[in-house]
């Protein structure tokens, strides 16, 4: 059986995020997205879904981070996935202030995309350092996948506009293959509260939470978040053992 793995990363991110977790599984063929010179919302999707169209995998495992978490939602919500993981990832990334503890008001993507223009810089060590933990903060130096500089200006807009409009909660219901939901506790991007709303909203779903993480466990653990992922796959394995021979 031909296996795959699709890698979807956050806002801004680096595909070297990746690295760690992805270095685990030397078996699959793996697919990483380029976003670095999208201009549009749309675009983001239309990349993924490219991804996949030219597959021809029969056992395809997404593994999507925040903003690529939302995105393996809607493939998810459209194609045959095997499996899904969503890391630091919710339904739906703004909300109104009663509803700030699970996520962030569309005002301040608003302020970041005038701050881009000005002060990109500024904007991405902040976002940046909203990620991590004090601790996380202190081995960054050590670190590779938090890079910044790879988008282009027109690419975080659009990211951003994405991250404003996109709903996903209307997808959740029509999601069946196995689901993964990994999430920090101490994740000041994608609150904890919307990681425990999005594991509850899917059926079967398994959640993961990673004490004293921020938004990024696999990059500081990700030990920890590939031995999960491999119970996944064990577990797919074990499925396809068991169907009859057709």
């Amino acid at each position: 059986m031909r296996k795959a793995m699709l890698w979807l990363t956050g806002w801004g991110m680096s595909e070297c995020s990746w690295h760690a977790v992805r270095s685990q599984f030397p078996a699959y063929q793996h697919i990483t997205p380029h976003y670095s010179d999208v201009t549009d919302s749309l675009q983001f999707y239309e990349r993924v879904e490219a991804e996949v169209r030219s597959l021809s995998a029969q056992e395809l495992i997404v593994v999507g981070w925040s903003m690529g978490g939302m995105l393996g939602i809607r493939l998810a919500s459209q194609y045959p996935v095997s499996g899904l993981v969503l890391i630091g990832t919710t339904a739906r990334f703004t909300h109104e202030q009663q509803d700030l503890h699970r996520g962030w008001h569309p005002a301040v993507l608003r302020r970041m995309k005038k701050q881009l223009s000005i002060a990109r810089e500024r904007v991405m060590d902040s976002f940046v350092e909203q990620m991590l933990t004090p601790k996380e903060r202190e081995q960054i130096g050590q670190l590779v996948g938090l890079d910044c500089q790879q988008w282009s200006l027109s690419a975080l807009l659009a990211g951003l506009t994405y991250l404003e409009k996109e709903d996903c909660r209307p997808l959740l219901s029509s999601l069946s293959c196995p689901t993964l939901v990994i999430h920090g506790t101490e994740d000041a991007i994608c609150p904890l509260a919307a990681g425990e709303e999005l594991a509850s909203s899917l059926a079967g779903a398994h959640f993961v939470p990673i004490p004293d993480c921020g938004h990024a466990p696999h990059v500081f653990v990700p030990v920890v978040v590939g031995d999960s992922l491999k119970r996944m796959v064990e577990q797919l394995a074990e499925e396809s053992n068991q169907q009859p021979i057709q």
